[in-house]
């Protein structure tokens, strides 16, 4: 089974693209906006989300906040493809950031790298001595 891959962009061109390109190595959902993209994940967990970061209403900064903020989608992986650099200061929960235009193989690499199981921190699995 290929891996659910949530594309979130308010480009139909982009998001047709992203799709075409994704589809031989990914079940692709498609979202034109940060608040549909939020509902589709909670309905059905994606394994990864790919994400512009301008777009109108919730923007993928926001998107991404509120994705680390419920528990079922915290773990969730979450890519930034965006025109920009991303914004100075601007804490990020993302795990990766591409600017665009992203060569294909760079950007299907990165989304299988993403998906591997992490090792664990060894600092998480220390317990302090009583």
């Amino acid at each position: 089974m290929k891996p659910r891959v949530l594309i979130v962009d308010d480009s139909w061109s982009m998001r047709q693209t992203l799709r075409l390109l994704l589809s031989p190595d990914f079940d692709c959902a498609l979202a034109e906006n940060g608040a549909s993209a939020l509902d589709q994940a909670r309905q059905s967990l994606p394994d990864i989300i790919v994400s512009d970061v301008n777009m109108d209403g919730m923007d993928g900064y926001e998107l991404c906040r509120r994705v680390r903020a419920e528990p079922p989608l915290q773990k969730v992986p979450f890519l930034f493809i965006s025109g920009h650099a991303p914004r100075p200061g601007m804490p990020e929960a993302a795990d990766a950031y591409l600017i665009k235009p992203v060569q294909p193989t760079v950007l299907i690499a990165r989304l299988h790298e993403m998906l591997q199981p992490r090792p664990p921190d060894p600092a998480a699995q220390r317990r302090p001595r009583a």
